[in-house]
């Protein structure tokens, strides 16, 4: 609190007993008198608002939009108290003004009633220069006051809750413009391209060639862009295993126009309909791509490995290939069980890299993605859960350790190169978490206060904190929303000009290498891994400082872009299933709503504080993550299972909005603890005095007391006397 400003909130909870002074408020709330003239502000705003009102002697008190409030003037027609009144008043607004579904019918040309599908009800619709929609049509609509008839109403179709005049491929327009989302390449670029072939003889130049070697390319069922393949052989002394990836940097020269492109969008942006490349798809999808039976260039991590699979020697080389096999993770799981020798030999050596990189512990974290089915009109259907194989771990364990190669490759012939960091957890973040979610750090074998800084000098690495987290993910077990919250208390791994060091990975130095198709961060590490000479110390294109922080700004950019996008399917599936009850989890709280989730389809939506129907006045509070009604005491949690109305839907933005029609059971609790529960105020009268705590027996104090008490009674005996 003496950071930062309180919410209005813990201004309104604090007044609720009595109008106090801002200087009184200020006090109780412990507020520093640097933030005092912020804080006037925000009572000056609350105040504009009607949240607050200001009184002749300076004190401030609720405002009438509050039922605690009790006004002075009595009405003679209505013998109810007056916050009563105001709160049956702003019900029945409120209840008007909530979204509605019922059936469109028309009367005539320019004429048309909807009916309540709920309650029968037959209201006219506002006249407007488009129809509202087609007789018969089902639609969403809200009510206001008729302009000339007393207690009648008008009814309106709620854009909000049904984008119903929007086809898919409108509402995937309109998407794509409202993420600003790169279009198609310039002409310049186009011609560029449309002047390269495919890589001959005089492309293989000064490569080494390993195109009768076994190499193999497992990729996603339906992947178009192929940019890492491997190749294992067994030798006298151990392993001998090849990572090569697509020599995209052969093909896009530095400072280009294609260059300057393929960083300005820094990423492929895939969203679960199509995909918006880094490269143009003639480079991404055919030229550069490692098709099977096709001679490609590439560059190269070739290893030396020992028997337990440590890595004794490496080299980084452009060179020729063809790959032998070209398949999926599931046919890699198929060969596995046939027998095939080099699936098997994969498997073999992965298993022991995976052994090395979790000798000093892992962090397994279990994030679920998703994924959307769609329909012959390209309309999605379905939200499923993504499935991970074996052969999955097969190449993340070879890609892993061709990164962490390439970052010490960087370092010792001292290139400018970019490296992937990951600074450790910092202690209040930690506490934060400590303090919400206790049961994740019972049996830990580190204590917080053992952790120290995120960042010790030059490295990011903390093993404390590191055995901390690989306790917690394991306390978390399978619940998604226990995990989430471990990864948010984590801090964002980003893109730097040095080798701090990965603290999820527990190692120091790493970077990206094995992506160049789809991540600039690893073109800019092929060329910086194929200068020599002069080249080394010549000037780049572009400086890397200004280089890190655009390619980190748009992961988070393309990231959330990419989760909205599986929003933006999940509310078309639901927007024509307004109205409709569902079965729910409480998936989080914040000041803001509730969130809840749903299973079919798997979606989750927000409730708002004044959707949950219950009739009370719920309170957020953000120590305990609970929304606690101050009358009835009922509580709302995280793990809570509700049935919840859905209320309005919004393709294009992908929002989803229920309402909580009814708590079926709590998480663990009959109802909310008593510290939450506030006392509501006197109706008349003077204020009850608070109790006070009995005194707890002190000898000490108590001898005193009797010895002061002593001489005063002496005293009065004098005077008496006298």
């Amino acid at each position: 609190m003496a950071n930062a400003l309180p919410t209005k909130e813990q201004v309104l909870t604090l007044l609720r007993d009595e109008p106090m002074t801002g200087a009184r408020i200020r006090g109780a709330l412990g507020l520093p008198k640097k933030l005092k003239m912020s804080f006037k502000q925000m009572l000056a705003e609350m105040v504009e608002e009607g949240a607050l009102t200001r009184t002749c002697h300076k004190e401030y008190q609720l405002g009438v939009e509050h039922p605690e409030e009790e006004p002075k003037k009595k009405v003679k027609d209505d013998n109810r108290r007056p916050g009563a009144r105001s709160r049956r008043k702003r019900d029945e607004v409120s209840e008007k003004n909530k979204t509605h579904r019922g059936v469109l019918h028309q009367v005539d040309d320019d004429m048309f009633y909807v009916t309540d599908s709920e309650t029968g009800t037959e209201y006219p619709m506002a006249r407007r220069r488009e129809a509202p929609g087609k007789d018969g049509e089902t639609i969403s609509f809200v009510l206001y006051p008729h302009p000339r008839f007393k207690h009648s109403f008008l009814a309106k179709v709620d854009r909000r809750a049904q984008e119903s005049d929007m086809s898919w491929d409108d509402v995937k327009k309109a998407f794509v413009k409202d993420a600003n989302l790169p279009g198609s390449f310039s002409k310049e670029i186009q011609e560029y391209v449309s002047k390269l072939k495919a890589p001959t003889a005089k492309d293989f130049k000064g490569r080494v060639d390993y195109r009768n070697t076994t190499i193999l390319c497992i990729d996603p069922e339906g992947a178009m862009d192929h940019d890492d393949a491997i190749s294992v052989e067994k030798t006298e002394h151990g392993y001998k295993l090849g990572v090569h990836i697509a020599d995209v940097s052969y093909y896009v020269p530095e400072g280009s126009a294609l260059d300057e492109e393929a960083l300005s969008r820094s990423y492929t942006q895939y969203l679960p309909w199509t995909a918006v490349p880094m490269i143009p798809d003639e480079l991404s999808s055919d030229i550069c791509s490692l098709h099977e039976d096709v001679d490609r260039c590439a560059f190269t991590c070739m290893m030396e490995l020992d028997k337990k699979a440590n890595v004794v020697s490496y080299d980084f080389h452009r060179s020729i290939v063809r790959i032998t096999k070209s398949i999926t993770y599931q046919q890699a799981m198929e060969l596995k069980n046939e027998g095939d020798a080099d699936i098997k030999l994969l498997a073999e050596v992965t298993k022991l890299l995976k052994q090395n990189r979790t000798r000093d512990g892992e962090l397994a974290f279990k994030s679920r993605e998703w994924g959307c089915h769609f329909n012959e009109k390209g309309e999605p259907y379905e939200i499923f859960p993504r499935t991970t194989d074996e052969s999955n771990s097969w190449v993340e364990e070879c890609m892993l350790i061709a990164n962490n190669c390439c970052a010490k490759e960087l370092k010792r012939r001292k290139l400018q190169g970019i490296y992937r960091i990951h600074e450790a957890p910092d202690t209040k973040d930690i506490m934060e978490l400590y303090y919400m979610y206790p049961q994740l750090f019972e049996g830990s074998p580190v204590l917080i206060r053992d952790i120290g800084k995120p960042r010790s000098g030059d490295t990011n690495l903390n093993m404390e904190a590191f055995k901390l987290y690989e306790h917690m993910v394991k306390a978390a077990g399978d619940d998604d929303n226990l995990m989430m919250r471990i990864l948010r208390s984590m801090q964002k791994a980003h893109y730097d000009s040095n080798s701090f060091g990965h603290f999820a990975l527990n190692w120091q130095d790493y970077s990206h290498f094995t992506s160049p198709i789809r991540r600039y961060a690893d073109l800019w590490c092929h060329r910086e891994l194929a200068r020599k000479g002069k080249e080394i110390g010549a000037e780049r294109a572009n400086n890397i400082v200004e280089v890190c922080d655009l390619i980190s700004g748009n992961e988070i950019k393309n990231q959330k872009c990419e989760r909205q996008a599986v929003k933006v399917c999940v509310a078309w599936m639901l927007k024509d299933r307004v109205g409709e009850e569902f079965s729910a989890k409480v998936t989080g709280v914040e000041e803001w709503g509730i969130f809840v989730g749903i299973e079919n389809p798997v979606a989750e939506g927000l409730v708002r504080f004044r959707d949950i129907a219950i009739d009370d006045y719920f309170i957020f509070n953000p120590d305990r993550g609970v929304v606690v009604g101050r009358k009835t005491g009922k509580s709302l949690a995280r793990g809570d299972e509700v049935v919840v109305k859905l209320l309005r839907v919004n393709p294009v933005r992908g929002e989803v909005d229920f309402s909580i029609e009814k708590i079926v059971s709590r998480a663990g609790r009959t109802q909310a603890p008593k510290e939450l529960v506030e006392e509501a105020p006197a109706r008349r009268g003077r204020r009850p005095s608070a109790k006070k705590a009995p005194r707890e027996y002190e000898p000490a104090k108590e001898y005193e007391s009797f010895k002061r008490g002593s001489r005063g009674n002496r005293k009065s005996d004098r005077r008496k006397k006298k």
